[in-house]
């Protein structure tokens, strides 16, 4: 079964396929159709709803000594509020608008609703979901922060996992491996592609529902070199080239893509793909960037490789876009992908019916956590290398 969608120009076309077996890990090439070239996926449109966050945050968390912050795993907008998980005090901080605290959840320790590794945080329903990495799982707490239940999940060894998001009875995780991979040959720079695991989990009884792989972070490097004994004798800085795995939950779905172009699976909380979306997207020349990029990144850090840049197999063009979230107004926001120069960044919102809806520019630098109608939600590192949370305002 296939249907196709359009909309008026400049609206941009799009396919939407009922997914069948064969299309999963199939990788599409935007530039291989033949056709003319399509619209800029984020440029602005006719009536379009174009915003921008204001220069200065409106609420800066972490920056006083009444409530500071220690390593931060993730936060989220939570009613009127922000739900902030922080692993260092083992706790789930609740505050409101005003970042005021309103009660805190958890402590280190063994029993239901402690942590020893509180590496995620998830809005769900009216309530939260978190992540403990060490005892493989997941705690659900009401809308006031208080302790509901535990859902165990099956072990993941030696690899790091986060929750994505939660819809309906699922949670999305990504699981990935740390480091990058070499072999025992000193050799020219070599690519590297971590993969990414997903599964979405029942909250109701840890069963894996959906499990897939994704090529991960794409980077070009010098190898590791290894002595006789097996044992790293050298390795180099990798240059990471940006593409990569990306996933996002809003409250029905949860989305997965890779960055090599806007072809974007959507599964129901079942674990069932339902449909595939495919953006075309002009593709940016990026070579001459990028190359330019590594020789500065390296002299910055102090490396010396003449022969990592002579090699430099650098892409002639950029990733299709950077990143996807499920934002709390409901929309799925798509980030472009910015050349290695470029001080602002371009998110757009779509609709469930992949309406494209709203779109914000804000600084590269921004590591944004979440985004609801009016403000965006942001971690920071302060003058002190504090971890910050920090909300801007978005403003016409």
């Amino acid at each position: 079964m296939k249907r196709t969608l359009t909309f008026p120009k400049p609206t941009l076309a799009l396919s939407c396929l009922v997914l069948c077996a064969a299309c999963l890990g199939e990788r599409s090439d935007p530039e291989a159709t033949g056709r003319a070239e399509a619209a800029d996926l984020f440029s602005a449109w006719p009536g379009d709803e174009s915003f921008r966050i204001a220069a200065e945050p409106s609420l800066v968390v972490g920056s006083d000594e009444s409530l500071p912050l220690g390593r931060v795993s993730g936060a989220v907008f939570f009613g009127d509020g922000i739900a902030i998980a922080d692993v260092m005090s083992h706790e789930v901080l609740i505050l409101d608008a005003a970042g005021r605290l309103l009660s805190r959840h958890g402590r280190k320790g063994e029993g239901p609703g402690d942590y020893m590794n509180l590496n995620s945080i998830a809005r769900h329903a009216d309530g939260l979901v978190t992540s403990d990495a060490f005892h493989l799982r997941i705690t659900r707490l009401d809308a006031s922060g208080r302790y509901i239940g535990v859902t165990k999940f099956e072990p993941i060894p030696y690899q790091m996992s986060r929750i994505v998001g939660a819809f309906g009875n699922s949670v999305l995780i990504e699981i990935w491996e740390m480091g990058w991979r070499g072999d025992r040959l000193p050799a020219g720079p070599m690519e590297i592609r971590q993969p990414v695991t997903y599964r979405i989990v029942r909250l109701s009884d840890g069963e894996v529902v959906f499990e897939g792989t994704r090529p991960g972070e794409e980077r070009w490097a010098l190898r590791e070199v290894y002595n006789d004994a097996g044992n790293l004798a050298s390795s180099w800085e990798p240059v990471i080239f940006g593409r990569t795995a990306v996933s996002a939950v809003t409250d029905r779905y949860a989305y997965l893509a890779d960055t090599d172009s806007i072809t974007i699976t959507r599964y129901d909380e079942a674990g069932t793909p339902v449909e595939v979306v495919s953006f075309e997207q002009p593709r940016e020349s990026a070579e001459a960037d990028w190359v330019r990029f590594a020789s500065d990144t390296l002299r910055a850090n102090e490396f010396r490789s003449e022969r990592l840049l002579e090699d430099l197999p650098a892409r002639p063009t950029l990733p299709a876009f950077s990143a996807m979230k499920g934002g709390a107004d409901g929309l799925l926001w798509i980030r472009e992908y910015p050349d290695p120069f470029q001080d602002q960044v371009v998110w757009v919102g779509f609709s469930e019916a992949w309406e494209r809806k709203k779109r914000i520019t804000m600084p590269v630098r921004l590591h944004v956590l979440d985004i609801s109608e009016d403000r965006v939600l942001v971690q920071a590192k302060g003058a002190l290398d504090e971890t910050l949370i920090e909300i801007y305002p978005i403003e016409r």
